[in-house]
């Protein structure tokens, strides 16, 4: 959107996300003076002429030579995705009946029916050990080198990292859970009719419980950290009974009877400290083996969950002949294992991508739109987001905190946001223009425009075009608004500005285009467009219309008459979305009949125009484009749940597989990636999945902007 000493020729789709770079995208902002060197372009049915900066074009062509010598290398496509994958998988003979993480073997140890045991590590390598084992199962402890082995009956031994015997406790009573203490170097341990709370070190039995316990076997037992108004505590499930024993006390607090029925109901349920219900997970088809954030079911899944919607983020399916029965992993949650009565398998979590911000709004509102801004260093970076109907927030794109947002009483179609005017500019559905000032947490009103621009009809989209001449002045006068934060008076003076030109430019139903003028509101210049069709997104420089048509705009903000049309495509079908890369114009598309989508990319220079691959990209409907002006890419999203990024050739190069649906997405610059879901903020580093040669570019527009 901003580059020093040239004339942005790129914006994002609707209200342009601001980017670094030479070809960045954005409402048109502009540092420096403008240089550009214009070739007139052959006249066709759907072109009449056009103006392109040959600086960009040079750079467009240099990149290209680089590009082709790491697509000969690299022509496989890659496909990376969020979530759960099985890296190692072990068969066994003898079933696994238990499995732990041990910290002194460095190893997951497996003990089998057959009482051998085995030391397994996610890499591939298995070793048997020759000690036969006797015991039930095993924890790992806080000693260094050393784990315990408990059960079955009155059987709690110490032992070495090569599982040899070091000490037995001898007034054991029977054992069949075996938990350690988070907050200390004890272990928990649960029998018939008993729990016991152990010294490690000394092997001796510290608090011993058997009153009000019933006769029967634990399952499964659960510890809580002691807190300043909570004793440490066990849960003890037997059956269906949960009984909370206070370890401190040493005495039984509590017999849950009614958090289950008998009947398997394939859920999860999640209590508060009171008992009061507070998540129900539905979503398996058999009876759970384990209850966590990720659960295994015997049917044949394992699924991982959210627990703050009570809903299923991923699942996946393992092989039907073999249903997991336990999960588990290490400390840290790097790697997982699952067993199963045929054999081992071992996961592990990528994180393509990962919440950045927490937004304020309504429940269930989705991000709709986000627009990153990017005016070069000392400025920071700031990101727009506007959600559901209402909402605005602004956030700090380095840190994701919320720096100030605006919930206004007019549903919103879109914003765009003036960071060295600290201005935000909001479109009502209505076509009212609102400007807020940013500088105040909540955001305050500045002035609600009431023209509605009802002649030809009311404004349907919003961008901001800026043209900063005076760097230093605009510098100093961006750092004395920030010496006023919390100010809710503002200027009309400082609005108006002789050397800079910031425009306000809307597209209205009626099939016209209309420049309005930051400091007063009021119509500059309107022009008639798109046949007296509705224009139904607006760049600065492309806008997009009802009757299926793109316009390319030439803005000279000094003349009154500051629009003048360059170029006209018309593709006789509905465009969803659009981005522009230099010469090059991407179109989304959705064939009425057959819903196929497809990315169309339009030379306008050469006429030419090239589209995607057969099987390549989406299946279903698109919901976002933009635009990587630093890497030379374009990036999709989809209600399939990917992303996908394309080459200027439209070659897909990477697709990332999401286990939820972006909402919409935009490109901060730096190689990072914003994306809503389920109505937040997200972000991801896109570049480090990219080839070699990306990763560099990256890698040196960091170097340049830190010196």
């Amino acid at each position: 959107m901003v580059a020093q000493g040239q004339e942005s020729r790129t914006t994002a789709v609707l209200c342009p996300s601001p980017t670094l770079g030479l070809l960045s995208p954005g409402s048109g902002n502009t540092f420096g003076n403008q240089s550009l060197l214009t070739q007139a372009a052959k006249q066709a049915t759907c072109m009449v002429s056009s103006v392109f900066d040959w600086q960009v074009l040079s750079a467009v062509g240099t990149f290209k030579k680089h590009t082709h010598l790491i697509w000969s290398k690299e022509t496989k496509e890659h496909v990376f995705t969020h979530g759960l994958h099985c890296i190692q998988h072990f068969p066994c003979g003898s079933p696994v009946r238990f499995m732990v993480y041990s910290e002194a073997a460095a190893a997951f140890i497996g003990i089998h029916s057959d009482n051998t045991v085995f030391l397994y590590q996610a890499d591939g390598h298995k070793q048997t050990s020759s000690v036969h084992f006797p015991f039930m199962g095993l924890t790992s402890t806080k000693i260094s080198g050393c784990l315990v082995g408990w059960g079955p009956g009155p059987i709690f031994t110490l032992l070495d990292s090569e599982l040899r015997p070091l000490d037995a406790a001898e007034d054991a009573l029977d054992i069949r859970v075996c938990q350690p203490a988070e907050h200390s170097t004890d272990l928990v341990t649960a029998g018939l009719g008993n729990v016991c709370v152990w010294s490690v070190r000394l092997m001796r039995c510290k608090v011993k419980i058997q009153k009000g316990l019933q006769q029967s076997t634990p399952t499964h037992m659960a510890l809580a950290c002691p807190r300043a108004d909570r004793p440490h505590r066990a849960f003890v499930v037997c059956g269906r009974v949960v009984t909370v024993v206070d370890l401190d006390g040493g005495k039984v607090l509590d017999h849950r009877k009614d958090l289950c029925s008998w009947c398997v109901i394939a859920s999860i349920r999640v209590w508060g400290p009171d008992w009061e219900l507070r998540v129900v997970f539905v979503g398996h088809n058999g009876k759970f083996m384990l209850n966590m954030l990720l659960s295994a079911s015997v049917d044949c899944t394992i699924r991982c969950w959210n627990v703050e919607e009570g809903d299923v983020v991923e699942c996946v399916d393992t092989e039907q002949k073999s249903p997991p029965l336990y999960i588990g992993g290490t400390s840290k949650g790097d790697i997982l294992f699952s067993f199963s009565h045929q054999g081992v398998d071992f996961w592990s979590i990528r994180n393509i991508y990962n919440l950045h911000c927490k937004l304020k709004g309504d429940k269930g509102a989705s991000l709709k739109q986000i627009l990153v801004s990017s005016f070069p260093p000392p400025y920071p970076i700031r990101v727009l987001c506007v959600s559901g109907d209402s909402d605005i927030n602004l956030v700090a794109a380095e840190t994701g905190a919320v720096l100030t947002s605006f919930k206004t009483q007019q549903r919103i179609l879109c914003a765009d946001y003036c960071l060295h005017k600290e201005i935000l500019l909001a479109l009502s559905e209505a076509g009212t223009v609102l400007q807020a000032n940013t500088l105040t947490n909540p955001i305050t009103l500045i002035e609600d425009d009431r023209q509605n621009l009802t002649i030809p009809g009311p404004a349907s989209c919003l961008a901001v075009y800026t043209l900063v001449t005076d760097a230093r002045g605009t510098l100093e006068e961006w750092r004395n608004l920030q010496e006023r934060r919390g100010c809710s008076h503002r200027s009309k003076i400082i609005l108006d500005d002789a050397k800079n030109r910031c425009l306000i430019i809307l597209g209205q139903n009626g099939g016209c285009v209309s420049v309005l003028k930051l400091d007063n509101g009021k119509v500059w210049y309107r022009t008639p467009a798109h046949n007296g069709q509705s224009v139904t997104s607006l760049q600065v420089y492309p806008t997009d219309g009802e009757d299926m048509t793109v316009i390319v705009w030439r803005v000279n903000p000094y003349v009154e008459e500051c629009l003048s049309q360059q170029l006209s495509l018309h593709s006789g079908q509905p465009h969803v979305h659009l981005a522009t890369l230099g010469p090059l114009l991407a179109l989304t598309f959705q064939e009425p009949k057959s819903g196929t989508n497809s990315l169309m990319h339009f030379d306008l220079l050469n006429q030419n125009q090239t589209g995607q691959l057969p099987r390549e990209g989406h299946i279903d409907d698109f919901t976002g484009l933009c635009v990587c002006p630093d890497l030379e890419l374009f990036v999709s999203s989809s209600l399939d749940g990917t992303v996908c990024i394309w080459n200027e050739k439209n070659q897909l190069i990477r697709t990332l597989q999401l286990n939820a649906v972006p909402e919409c997405l935009a490109y901060g610059g730096f190689g990072e990636l914003f994306f809503g879901i389920r109505g937040n903020l997200y972000k991801t580093n896109c570049a480090k999945f990219l080839p070699q040669l990306y990763q560099q570019m990256v890698t040196c527009e960091v170097a340049v902007c830190s010196d």
